[in-house]
């Protein structure tokens, strides 16, 4: 509200206003009455004719004073002047983040819990882009960076929902997953089954991923992945992670469970080369640190002010006073028949 105040000052004068406007109404019938009273004439509240208009003067007037009520509170509103402010931080704008998944069997009764931490970090983000990558023997874009929160947010529950619900049983070499879940992964896996989890290829699949790279932006890549890699890529860990510092992209790592391996420390020394933080999603401040750690980036971010559109909303509440006044005459005008 641009005059939040005034919702109280016009509610109160409106109040004073039907209180005197009640109190002059009381005066004049305490007059009539003392004209006289009309004999023999009780038997007309037992009429029908008299029940139904008196049935009838009721509903008026409880009409009207609902309608009287709801112009009040509108015409209040529209005087506070009801607006809507947006923080335009070009900061923000600046800003693109890649999630990138590792889709492998190894990762997939993982792989749900880290969508909704995903889902969790979308939810605090103002005018960042956003994309998600998933990978194994090879990457697959599911959504380019955008802005657009309901689609990635209807994107991220689909991944989320997917993956819970997909894996069927765990077998000698994988899983058995539903067919919807094999429809969603298609074409992250090698056809001849002889890679999967090349970590080095989906990471540096992410970096490509951003675009204007001849803008001063802040690039991160949330890259989650145990990194048990099958098979060879065109990539190492280390040469993907090369291959973002020269970009400057900022490479933050999601590790499964709480117990490093040998190849869980060599993901967490990688990455944090990249001046990026190294998480286990066994902390159940993970989603909490890694907000932290994006924020922190605007202290290192492309200088811009944050600009305040303000647009005005009365367009609702302008409605419902026409409304009202509408249906107070046409009250007015039922209660005169």
């Amino acid at each position: 509200m641009r005059y939040g105040y005034l919702i109280a000052v016009v509610l109160g004068v409106i109040a004073v206003a039907a209180a005197f406007g009640w109190w002059r109404v009381g005066l004049r019938l305490h007059a009539r009455e003392r004209r006289g009273w009309v004999a023999n004439t009780g038997y007309v509240r037992d009429l029908p004719r008299y029940r139904a208009l008196m049935r009838r003067t009721r509903m008026a007037v409880a009409g009207l004073l609902a309608v009287f009520c709801a112009a009040a509170v509108s015409l209040s509103v529209v005087a506070a002047n009801p607006v809507d402010r947006r923080v335009d931080d070009r900061r923000l704008a600046s800003r693109d983040i890649v999630l990138c998944l590792d889709a492998s069997g190894s990762m997939l009764e993982y792989d749900s819990e880290i969508g909704d931490a995903f889902k969790s970090l979308v939810e605090h983000f103002n005018g960042e882009r956003v994309s998600l990558y998933l990978w194994s023997a090879r990457s697959v874009r599911k959504f380019p960076l955008t802005d657009d929160y309901t689609m990635v947010n209807e994107n991220l529950e689909t991944l989320s929902s997917l993956l819970r619900n997909g894996v069927i049983s765990k077998t000698s070499n994988g899983y058995r997953i539903t067919n919807d879940l094999a429809r969603y992964l298609e074409g992250t896996d090698d056809p001849d089954e002889q890679a999967a989890s090349l970590i080095g290829d989906g990471l540096a699949s992410c970096v490509l991923g951003f675009d204007h790279t001849d803008q001063e932006r802040s690039r991160t890549i949330i890259l989650a992945s145990d990194n048990e890699v099958n098979g060879e890529g065109l990539y190492t860990l280390k040469e993907a992670i090369d291959f973002a510092k020269r970009q400057k992209v900022e490479v933050i790592g999601l590790y499964p469970g709480s117990t490093l391996t040998t190849e869980g420390e060599d993901m967490k020394n990688q990455v944090e080369s990249t001046g990026g933080e190294f998480y286990t999603m066994s902390s159940s401040g993970t989603v909490d640190s890694i907000i932290q750690n994006i924020e922190a980036q605007q202290k290192r971010e492309v200088e811009g002010d944050a600009r305040v559109t303000v647009t005005d909303r009365v367009n609702k509440p302008v409605a419902w006073l026409a409304v009202a006044i509408v249906a107070f005459l046409g009250l007015v005008g039922f209660a005169k028949l």
